[in-house]
């Protein structure tokens, strides 16, 4: 069975070590149990984690405001990948923030990350344009992307792939 649960100050200690895992085993530059810490704290960020079988197959954390959501960072753990785990991490994204109101949803991705764009881009986000040397430690480009949350693409959504995830734990 698959659920997701929002991570909060309150339970962090129970998902710190599990998400920090997939994290580091996910990328070049991981996050600091600190920075998940403090996004629990921030009035505007949400982080989730989804359990599969009782084990952290992944998380993501996003930022809501003035009417629009922001990916900060999604991952699956990689030997649970390829199961539609990130699809629903993503549909709780717009999920929230469609009732928060939102109406676009935003991120950066690097160019080399070839899965993870694919992934975007059948979820229906868009290249829009690039920071030029975004990421530091490669000096590689970020490519921001967006996705329409508004209500007249909506129904586009829902028949697109994020909303037809088969849940297999």
């Amino acid at each position: 069975m698959i659920s997701l649960q929002e991570v909060t100050p309150e339970n962090f200690h129970r998902f710190k070590n599990h998400i920090l895992e997939v994290e580091k085993s996910s990328f070049l530059s991981p996050w600091t149990i600190r920075a998940f810490e403090a996004e629990t704290k921030r009035p505007v960020s949400q982080l989730w984690a989804l359990l599969a079988g009782g084990k952290i197959g992944g998380y993501i954390c996003f930022w809501i405001f003035e009417n629009e959501a922001h990916l900060m960072n999604i991952a699956v753990h990689p030997q649970r990948r390829k199961r539609g785990f990130g699809g629903c991490l993503l549909k709780k994204l717009i999920e929230v923030s469609l009732s928060e109101g939102a109406t676009k949803a935003w991120l950066e991705v690097r160019p080399s990350n070839v899965s993870a764009r694919a992934f975007y881009i059948k979820a229906g986000f868009t290249e829009i344009s690039r920071r030029p040397r975004y990421y530091r430690e490669t000096n590689e480009d970020a490519i921001i992307m967006s996705l329409s949350l508004a209500p007249e693409d909506t129904g586009l959504m829902k028949s697109s792939y994020i909303w037809n995830v088969e849940h297999a734990a």
